[in-house]
């Protein structure tokens, strides 16, 4: 995947970012050097992902509105929390990502500036389906 910090994509980080895949959650705590559990408590929301019919949770960095939280991290997200605005969690004071070694799958995943997915043009259905997918796996 290649990276970009282009307005656009990182426009991303600034408005709604992106969800993680299980195997996100071992390397950024390993990252950050806390548990799986604290990562999920402190840092990350669950957020719902539908696919035929069927919703599951995913887990993606929660956001910040100001300085409040859109939802408190280490809780599930609610209905409106994908389209309301957020800075997400791990971007710093200079528009950075302070986890970019092990960011969210999504994150990588994402160009904004091309509006592609892993490379194709980005359709919902089929980006809800690849994250439906990855966290039914997990079960």
């Amino acid at each position: 995947m290649e990276n970009c910090i282009c307005p656009g994509c990182v426009s991303a980080c600034r408005n709604d970012p992106g969800r993680l895949v299980p195997d996100d959650v071992r390397k950024l705590s390993r990252l950050l050097g806390i548990s799986e559990r604290d990562l999920e408590n402190d840092y990350l929301v669950r957020v719902s992902v539908a696919s035929g019919g069927h919703t599951l949770h995913a887990l993606a960095p929660a956001k910040r509105k100001g300085r409040r939280f859109v939802a408190a991290p280490g809780t599930a997200a609610p209905d409106y929390y994908a389209k309301e605005e957020g800075r997400c969690i791990f971007l710093d004071d200079n528009d950075r990502c302070s986890v970019h070694e092990a960011k969210p799958f999504e994150c990588g995943a994402y160009m904004g500036c091309r509006e592609t997915f892993l490379g194709k043009p980005y359709r919902m259905k089929t980006v809800e389906e690849f994250f439906h997918r990855r966290w039914r796996q997990r079960k």
